[in-house]
């Protein structure tokens, strides 16, 4: 029994050993990922404004709001039908209509794109090295895991030379089911000092959905608080917090400053 439990500390001290070089690689894999997206503090709140070309519905101009902790909102005018979507926390909304939980899983996704290189350096702690790998044309990754909550997680594939984020991969598990959201980065530049990718390419469950193409983003103190509003006459579908200690939601993010 006594050589039992020499072995079984032995074998714990190394697995602790091996352990924190690899959590002290990522760490400064994030500051250098942190600092090709212009570093400094977090932004407290974005705004966004451009085009999509949708596949299936046409294109038509976008708007996006995000503001720390959790709020997101975006407007888009598809030919037809406007689409309307709100996240505030565990609450949420589509066409003014309070969301399932899917759609809820699915926009709490989208906001946690919002700001990513900030929210990985955020979360470092919880942050999954997931190694090397490589790009559909060739450039060597850097692959790490962001749990948002629970049934939600990104896969953040980064450019092993530029440390930019080239492409985040959302998995939504639901009721034992999996569905995968991608969205690939390019066309970055230089907004008030931080590097933004001015077009993002979209794939749902590996088949190709549309482009955005952003005009403008800026990075406001704080958003003016009707931009939040639920929609009259009701309040959104309420999601209960879970997966972090006490009910809070795994992912952290900066508070408005």
């Amino acid at each position: 029994m006594a050589r039992f439990a020499n072995k079984t500390a032995i074998a714990c001290l190394l697995w602790l050993a091996l352990a924190a070089p690899a959590l002290a690689d990522v760490g400064e894999l994030l500051a250098e990922v942190l600092a090709a997206h212009g570093g400094g503090a977090a932004p407290a709140a974005i705004h966004e404004r451009g085009v999509i070309e949708s596949l299936r519905r046409g294109n038509g101009a976008v708007e996006r709001w995000w503001q720390a902790p959790d709020r997101f909102r975006i407007e888009i005018g598809y030919p037809g039908e406007p689409e309307s979507r709100l996240l505030r926390g565990n609450e949420a909304w589509q066409q003014g209509q309070p969301a399932t939980p899917a759609f809820h899983a699915s926009l709490a996704l989208q906001a946690a794109r919002m700001a990513l290189p900030w929210r990985l350096q955020e979360n470092a702690r919880r942050v999954v090295d997931l190694g090397a790998g490589k790009s559909s044309d060739g450039r060597p990754l850097r692959v790490l895991e962001l749990p948002v909550q629970q049934g939600i997680k990104l896969i953040v594939e980064i450019d092993a030379e530029s440390r930019l984020i080239l492409r985040s991969r959302g998995i939504l598990t639901i009721n034992n089911a999996s569905m995968e959201f991608a969205t690939g980065y390019e066309d970055y530049r230089t907004v008030a000092g931080r590097r933004v990718a001015m077009t993002e390419r979209h794939f749902a469950m590996g088949q190709y959905t549309g482009t955005t193409r952003l005009a403008s983003v800026e990075f406001p103190a704080v958003l003016p608080a009707p931009t939040f509003n639920p929609p009259s006459g009701g309040g959104g579908l309420r999601v209960e917090d879970s997966g972090g200690p006490r009910g809070k939601p795994l992912l952290t993010q900066a508070t408005p400053r």
